[in-house]
């Protein structure tokens, strides 16, 4: 048979020198505190979000040069809706998702060309390379009435206060657009 020693350290030793350690030597047993791992604070993420609408059942008509006229503030948090000059100001810097939808009326004479282009605006300067353009032409002997849908969505990097809004670039022919809504989400 073979004699093998166990080796028992202190309490003490085991606890890695922490002082609410109480060592029991004669007992060889240690009794020490739970001590909580070190956890890193978890970044709180608050939404931020926005929208603005038009109402279903109101259509106005499109004029070359001005913004969509919204005319009710949606749900919102860390932004600022505003239905006096049409636009949706946020209040702290990242990325955002801006999506931008609307339906369209237009009735005219067939063979007129009908046509309405759309683009974001931030801080008052348009994004050509942002816009949603729709554009029909009635055969001649057809009915001159069409209805469609348009939407866009697209990421931006935006500072704390900048200002979005829509700008109708250019219209021509009859066009009434309605349902229209702004929506403004920071995703980082």
């Amino acid at each position: 048979m073979s004699s093998k020693k166990r080796v028992f350290k202190r309490g003490y030793e085991n606890c890695g020198g922490n002082e609410g350690c109480k060592s029991f030597p004669s007992f060889r047993i240690s009794s020490c505190p739970f001590v909580p791992p070190k956890v890193e604070p978890v970044p709180v993420f608050i939404p931020v979000y926005g929208s603005l609408t038009t109402p279903p059942s109101m259509g106005s008509i499109a004029v070359a040069g001005t913004n969509v006229d919204f005319e009710v503030v949606g749900p919102f948090s860390g932004t600022t809706p505003n239905i006096i000059d049409d636009s949706i100001t946020v209040n702290s810097s990242g990325v955002y998702t801006i999506s931008f939808s609307t339906e369209l009326f237009t009735n005219g004479s067939p063979g007129t060309p009908h046509s309405i282009i759309f683009c974001l605006s931030i801080n008052g300067t348009p994004d050509f390379s942002k816009e949603i353009a729709f554009q029909t032409n009635f055969p001649i002997g057809s009915t001159a009435t069409e209805t469609d849908t348009l939407s866009r969505t697209d990421q931006f990097t935006l500072n704390q206060g900048d200002v979005i809004r829509v700008l109708i670039s250019s219209t021509s022919g009859s066009m009434v657009y309605f349902n229209a809504a702004l929506v403004v989400t920071k995703v980082a």
